[in-house]
């Protein structure tokens, strides 16, 4: 009998680290799509105005080293491979050494906490695709895990904590990555950010503080419904209702500081928020100092026992059952 050997596979997104990078990545995500390279050179000029890189394979190292030093302090040993979807290292190349480790169990943790088509379903239908030797088990969508709940409330807790702001001049706006309405109704993806926003307005209420609900990133055919409003048309319209001082955003539907927050928060929404007089505060994304490699630990503790995964999202009455996401199986 081969002797089971086990691993996890960290599966991102991808994102270039060199000016040089950004053509070819962009080239990646969008192959066997007609999108027009006009469209392509807005959003290369777009990383150029954040420095020619994306700090998201970074963030994904730095969060791969606290997922080891969790596991170590659990006394689990277990390799991590890092793959990408779009951009190096992808996902051929962590299959490739994933087969050097001589790996037979391979649990894949995909960096998208909620359940969609792009953010769930597509990152199994690229380990399909290269066709992996193992029997695979992915980590199913995860914004639901009570960690993760708190660790949005935290952050918002402390920056309220910091500021003391104004309930009658302040706005909070939570904001999650828009996604065409049709691929939102075969999903849970509304439901289980009307989950975390829920935890939020709990946590601002003390300080007469709503959390108001806006989407940003939209991309694509111009014809097609997306789910808004977007964060910037959210504080223009908010301010001709009443004065704003202080426009806080709380990126909950990322778990990094990748281009959509550096480029379509820090620097978009922040100039909207600056045009109506106001201060602009971004809240940081929950992978920078929150507990992500202790959800990964949770789920790889699961996984060694047996256990469901599912046990450890109760807020999910069904993951992954829909066309956005199916099962997780065996290739």
């Amino acid at each position: 009998m081969t002797e089971q050997r086990r691993a996890l596979l960290w599966l991102s997104f991808g994102a270039p680290e060199r000016p040089e990078d950004i053509w070819p990545f962009l080239e990646n995500v969008v192959v066997g799509r007609r999108v027009p390279r006009e469209r392509l050179a807005v959003v290369h000029d777009q990383y150029l105005a954040t420095g020619g890189a994306s700090p998201l394979n970074e963030q994904n190292r730095a969060l791969i080293e606290r997922a080891r030093a969790e596991l170590a302090r659990r006394g689990i040993e277990l390799p991590i491979v890092f793959g990408n979807r779009n951009w190096h290292p992808l996902v051929p190349a962590a299959i490739h050494e994933l087969d050097e480790l001589g790996a037979t169990d391979v649990l894949v943790f995909a960096t998208s906490a909620y359940s969609s088509y792009s953010g769930c379903r597509q990152y199994q239908e690229d380990i399909d695709r290269h066709g992996p030797r193992f029997h695979w088990t992915k980590v199913p969508p995860f914004a639901g895990h009570p960690r993760f709940l708190e660790g949005q409330a935290t952050i918002l807790r402390h920056h309220l904590e910091a500021t003391n702001p104004d309930s009658t001049t302040t706005v909070l706006i939570t904001t999650a990555h828009s996604i065409p309405v049709a691929m939102a109704r075969t999903s849970s993806y509304e439901r289980q950010l009307a989950d975390v926003r829920a935890v939020l307005n709990e946590v601002a209420a003390p300080w007469g503080l709503r959390a108001f609900e806006a989407y940003q990133s939209r991309s694509g055919d111009p014809r097609q419904p997306w789910l808004e409003p977007d964060v910037g048309d959210l504080i223009d319209a908010m301010a001709r209702q009443h004065p704003i001082e202080r426009v806080i955003v709380q990126p909950i539907g990322f778990i990094s500081d990748h281009q959509e927050v550096r480029y379509d928060l820090d620097i978009l929404a922040r100039e909207r928020a600056e045009a109506i007089g106001a201060v602009f505060d971004r809240l940081e994304t929950i992978g920078e100092h929150g507990p992500i490699p202790d959800i990964v630990a949770d789920f790889v503790e699961a996984w060694l026992e047996g256990r469901p995964l599912s046990s450890l999202v109760p807020a999910e009455p069904a993951l992954c059952t829909g066309v956005c996401c199916q099962p997780a199986h065996s290739s």
